[in-house]
Protein backbone atom coordinates (compact mmCIF):
# COMPACT_ATOMS: atom_id res chain seq x y z
CA UNK A 1 0.00 0.00 0.00
CA UNK A 2 2.92 2.15 1.12
CA UNK A 3 4.15 1.68 -2.60
CA UNK A 4 1.41 2.95 -4.69
CA UNK A 5 1.15 5.92 -2.44
CA UNK A 6 4.73 7.56 -3.80
CA UNK A 7 3.74 5.79 -7.61
CA UNK A 8 0.18 8.13 -7.25
CA UNK A 9 2.26 11.20 -6.16
CA UNK A 10 5.16 10.91 -8.95
CA UNK A 11 2.54 10.77 -11.35
CA UNK A 12 0.93 13.60 -9.74
CA UNK A 13 3.77 15.44 -9.98
CA UNK A 14 4.77 14.55 -13.94
CA UNK A 15 0.76 15.70 -14.64
CA UNK A 16 1.71 18.96 -12.46
CA UNK A 17 4.63 19.83 -14.21
CA UNK A 18 3.54 18.84 -17.89
CA UNK A 19 0.70 21.19 -17.18
CA UNK A 20 3.00 23.55 -16.03
CA UNK A 21 5.48 23.13 -19.29
CA UNK A 22 2.33 23.43 -21.91
CA UNK A 23 1.48 26.81 -19.80
CA UNK A 24 4.85 28.72 -19.34
CA UNK A 25 5.10 27.44 -23.70
CA UNK A 26 2.06 29.40 -23.88
CA UNK A 27 3.45 32.02 -22.02
CA UNK A 28 6.19 32.34 -23.99
CA UNK A 29 4.86 32.20 -26.99
CA UNK A 30 2.24 35.16 -26.43
CA UNK A 31 5.06 37.06 -25.24
CA UNK A 32 6.93 36.25 -28.55
CA UNK A 33 3.92 37.49 -30.68
CA UNK A 34 3.40 40.34 -29.14
CA UNK A 35 6.99 41.04 -29.04
CA UNK A 36 6.52 40.91 -33.08
CA UNK A 37 3.07 42.93 -33.08
CA UNK A 38 4.84 45.70 -31.17
CA UNK A 39 8.18 45.32 -33.55
CA UNK A 40 5.68 45.85 -36.67
CA UNK A 41 4.34 48.99 -35.27
CA UNK A 42 8.23 51.02 -35.01
CA UNK A 43 9.35 52.34 -38.31
CA UNK A 44 12.51 51.80 -37.00
CA UNK A 45 12.99 47.80 -36.33
CA UNK A 46 9.42 47.01 -38.31
CA UNK A 47 11.38 45.61 -41.28
CA UNK A 48 13.97 44.27 -39.06
CA UNK A 49 13.03 40.08 -37.98
CA UNK A 50 15.79 39.60 -36.47
CA UNK A 51 15.51 42.41 -34.09
CA UNK A 52 16.58 41.96 -30.44
CA UNK A 53 13.54 42.39 -27.85
CA UNK A 54 15.86 45.13 -26.27
CA UNK A 55 16.08 46.98 -28.89
CA UNK A 56 12.33 46.33 -30.02
CA UNK A 57 12.07 48.06 -26.45
CA UNK A 58 14.44 50.91 -26.83
CA UNK A 59 12.99 51.59 -30.14
CA UNK A 60 9.44 51.49 -28.72
CA UNK A 61 10.30 53.96 -26.07
CA UNK A 62 11.98 56.46 -28.27
CA UNK A 63 8.98 56.47 -30.71
CA UNK A 64 6.00 56.91 -28.04
CA UNK A 65 8.34 60.01 -27.15
CA UNK A 66 8.47 61.12 -30.67
CA UNK A 67 5.00 61.04 -31.01
CA UNK A 68 4.35 62.52 -27.80
CA UNK A 69 6.65 65.64 -28.72
CA UNK A 70 4.85 65.77 -31.83
CA UNK A 71 1.44 65.70 -30.60
CA UNK A 72 2.34 68.55 -28.15
CA UNK A 73 3.72 70.31 -31.17
CA UNK A 74 0.68 70.32 -33.18
CA UNK A 75 -1.62 70.96 -30.08
CA UNK A 76 0.08 73.90 -30.29
CA UNK A 77 0.04 74.87 -33.74
CA UNK A 78 -3.55 74.41 -33.76
CA UNK A 79 -4.54 76.85 -30.97
CA UNK A 80 -2.50 79.51 -32.47
CA UNK A 81 -4.32 78.31 -35.62
CA UNK A 82 -7.41 78.74 -33.70
CA UNK A 83 -6.54 82.25 -32.17
CA UNK A 84 -5.35 83.79 -36.29
CA UNK A 85 -9.05 82.56 -37.19
CA UNK A 86 -10.21 84.27 -34.18
CA UNK A 87 -8.29 87.52 -35.30
CA UNK A 88 -9.12 87.07 -38.94
CA UNK A 89 -12.92 86.67 -38.38
CA UNK A 90 -12.77 89.52 -36.23
CA UNK A 91 -11.28 91.68 -38.80
CA UNK A 92 -13.36 90.64 -41.11
CA UNK A 93 -16.24 91.47 -39.23
CA UNK A 94 -14.85 95.19 -38.62
CA UNK A 95 -14.00 95.71 -42.27
CA UNK A 96 -18.11 94.97 -43.08
CA UNK A 97 -18.94 97.27 -40.57
CA UNK A 98 -16.94 99.87 -41.96
CA UNK A 99 -18.38 98.96 -45.61
CA UNK A 100 -22.04 98.95 -44.32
Amino acid sequence: RKCSSPRTSDTEENDKRRTHDVLERQRRNELKLSFFALRDQIPEVANNEKAPKVVILKKATEYVLSIQTDEHRLIAEKEQLRKRREQLKHKLEQLRNSCA
